[in-house]
C-alpha cells in the first residue's frame, strides 16, 4: 500500500490497517469525515421449514461472539 510507504492518502476499512494505526506506522488524517459505522450481519437463504438446519445453527453460534470481538479489536483509537 502506497500510504505505508509514506506515499499519500489511502481509504480503507478500517481493519486493513487497524494494527499499522497501532503501531504508528499510519495515522487517521481525515477522522471528522469518516462515514457512521456499518452494521454486519450474517445472511442465509430462506427455507421453507420454520426451522434452521442444526448445521446453520451451529455456525451462527460460532461465528457470532467471535465475529463481535473482532470488531471490537478492529476499532481504532480516536485521534481526537
Amino acid at each position: 500500500m502506497p500510504a505505508r510507504a509514506g506515499a499519500g492518502l489511502a481509504r480503507v476499512l478500517s481493519y486493513q490497517v487497524n494494527e499499522d494505526v497501532r503501531a504508528g506506522r499510519l495515522r487517521l488524517v481525515l477522522e471528522p469525515f469518516e462515514p457512521a459505522p456499518r452494521p454486519v450481519h450474517l445472511m442465509y437463504a430462506p427455507r421453507s421449514q420454520s426451522r434452521l438446519p442444526l448445521k446453520l445453527r451451529a455456525f451462527i453460534d460460532f461465528a457470532v461472539p467471535r465475529l463481535r470481538e473482532r470488531l471490537v479489536q478492529a476499532a481504532l483509537p480516536s485521534a481526537g
